[in-house]
């Protein structure tokens, strides 16, 4: 059997995404590979269709403990042999599951890093034939990674050890370049391809929303949306309390999950969310990252993350399944000041708290630019696109209006040039708003040419324009725990009256195409897909397993949009494939057909 077969039969998709099936022919070639593709770009199955090709066994080395439970579950139910061996194994499960195992009626093992720490299970695996070692989440190999465990630098030590040597892919979602050197050393990988896919998820729209009252934004958005599964993400334990209060006192389905939980209420917390038992998690950002939840149509982020790489991470966890998610970041600069506090008090080394306060401030940027929101995230990750402008994200698809602001953005040029490159936007702002504060009154600034200015403009527009002023290439924005402004070349010569300004865009709060993260891509019967919704949640209660597992959101808007009645036709939507249609297809095609059958008797 072909991967392409593989991948038909078992997750019903017709062909690969870009960079799955190179990845793919790399292992089954039986060469070591390093993918780094972002969060839902479909990693899991470049490892998983070679396991069921290749002889032998794959382990696969993953930190997460809920996401090998999620994974195992979702190739269970398909009847593709896998199980997992972690903490959370009783004495009788291990017993089962490594009789199993040594009986070679199992295909993948999903094992944490510390269990290579244990002697009898090393002994036990050096006796089975072991194709594939799997390494997930691989930048914890690294100090520099985002989560390091000492379980994974024993990962090369522990594969020498067995009889042959098997072929070693490692997976991560990012990495700079310090975390890809790490992991190709401290993984022992052996001649390895390397593949770097593209960040771009066309199926998320971003935008970002500079809000005063977040929490009315939030409850708006619910009522917006009532039947989406979504996240929101929140900075510290105690907003997430808050917030997950306000939420629930509203009459919504909700769930909280950060660190000051216990774990059976975590635990608890997490498989409700799956199970779609509630239908909004308000979390720090530890949640996420051990769930295989596809069906995810919304990420909130309440409060600004400490860095776009966090950010793009938690905000990938929606439209797993490839349909139409929204990512929204609520801006409001009070919250730069808690990233600041936490990044300050993480006992960083001066280098590293220089470059943490640095990511902090292009993330920064990225809430308040007026440029292509996609193409800034991207630019981010090192990715060139020849294009400036997606027309699919917030920033893209406002309107607005340009202006030519030379002469305020000379006077502002003035104000920087006066301070010499010892001071950041704040004090400029005053000082050209002509605000008499006890510092701008301590430094004598009240006597600049440049005080007062600038009086008659709004403060928010004032400090947007110098944000544009950044963006377009005539002020410098400092690195570090102060970033101080200074003229380039270019705001040099826009001082002297020797060029004019680029015009300043201004948003008119108004959207040119309007969006909706159902219809922009389905076109389909909304009351046919509820009812298939309802279908799929007692599935989901007959057989125990989570709904998305037995169909995506993006499969029941294509039944929903196509409406097939037959074995054959059904077997044609995406994500369907041989096995699910066998166990599922009759209750979908009963559900399809009655709703035919009503619409044709009331049209009569």
């Amino acid at each position: 059997m072909q991967a392409v077969e593989v991948l038909q039969k078992y997750f019903g998709y017709p062909s690969f995404r870009p960079g799955q099936e190179a990845v793919i022919e790399t292992i089954l070639s039986g060469r070591d590979c390093l993918a780094i593709m972002p969060t839902g770009a479909g990693k899991s199955l470049c490892f998983q269709i070679p396991a069921l090709l290749l002889q032998g066994l794959t382990l696969v080395i993953s930190p997460l403990i809920s996401l090998m439970k999620d994974q195992v579950d979702a190739l269970t139910a398909q009847h593709i042999p896998a199980v997992y061996i972690n903490s959370q194994c009783t004495l009788a499960d291990l017993k089962y599951r490594l009789g199993a195992i040594r009986s070679g009626r199992v295909r993948l093992v999903y094992v944490s890093p510390e269990r290579l720490q244990n002697e009898f299970f090393t002994n036990f695996m050096q006796t089975l034939p072991v194709a594939q070692v799997v390494v997930d989440e691989a930048h914890c190999v690294s100090q520099w990674g985002h989560d390091f465990r000492p379980g994974y630098g024993m990962i090369k030590a522990w594969v020498d050890k067995l009889p042959e040597r098997p072929i070693i892919s490692a997976f991560t979602a990012t990495a700079t370049e310090k975390v890809k050197t790490d992991m190709l050393a401290l993984l022992g990988l052996d001649k390895p391809r390397i593949f770097r896919g593209s960040f771009d998820r066309p199926n998320l729209y971003f935008r970002v929303v500079k809000s005063q009252d977040k929490l009315r934004f939030v409850i708006s958005y619910l009522q917006n949306h009532p039947r989406e599964s979504g996240i929101i993400y929140v900075a510290t334990r105690k907003e997430a309390e808050r917030v997950y209060a306000e939420v629930k006192s509203r009459g919504y389905a909700a769930g909280r999950y950060h660190a000051g939980l216990e774990d059976e209420e975590r635990k608890r917390m997490q498989e409700d969310f799956s199970y779609d038992r509630i239908s909004v998690m308000v979390a720090t950002n530890a949640f996420g990252m051990g769930i295989d939840k596809s069906n995810v149509r919304f990420v909130i982020h309440y409060q600004i993350p400490g860095n776009l790489e966090s950010y793009y991470q938690e905000a990938g966890r929606a439209g797993r399944d490839g349909a139409p998610s929204e990512c929204i970041l609520l801006f409001h600069r009070q919250d730069v000041m808690i990233q600041r506090y936490l990044i300050e008090q993480g006992r960083y080394t001066p280098e590293k708290e220089k470059k943490e306060l640095y990511n902090l401030q292009r993330m920064v940027q990225y809430g308040e630019s007026h440029g292509c929101l996609r193409h800034a995230i991207l630019d981010y990750f090192g990715e060139n696109v020849s294009w400036q402008r997606c027309e699919r994200c917030g920033n893209c698809q406002e309107e607005t209006v340009e202006e030519d602001r030379t002469p305020e953005l000379r006077n502002i040029c003035l104000c920087i040039d006066e301070l010499k490159g010892r001071f950041g936007s704040t004090m400029v702002c005053l000082i050209l708003a002509g605000n008499a504060t006890r510092k701008v009154l301590q430094y004598g600034f009240e006597h600049n040419a440049a005080f007062g200015l600038l009086a008659d403009i709004r403060a928010e527009e004032l400090r947007d324009m110098v944000q544009q002023a950044i963006e377009n290439g005539y002020i410098r924005q400092a690195a570090g725990r102060y970033p101080t402004l200074s003229l380039t070349a270019a705001g040099r010569k826009l001082l002297q009256g020797q060029s004019r300004a680029v015009p300043i865009r201004r948003g008119t709060g108004k959207v040119n195409s309007a969006h909706d993260s159902q219809t922009i891509v389905y076109k389909a019967d909304q009351q046919l897909f509820e009812q298939l919704c309802q279908c799929r949640h007692e599935l989901s209660q007959k057989f125990h397993i989570p709904p998305f597992v037995i169909f995506s959101d993006a499969t029941l808007w294509e039944m929903a949009h196509e409406r097939p009645v037959t074995v054959a036709t059904l077997g044609t939507i995406k994500g369907v494939g041989t096995f699910k249609l066998n166990k599922y297809g009759k209750y979908f095609i009963r559900v399809i057909q009655t709703y035919i059958n009503k619409g044709s008797d009331s049209s009569e």
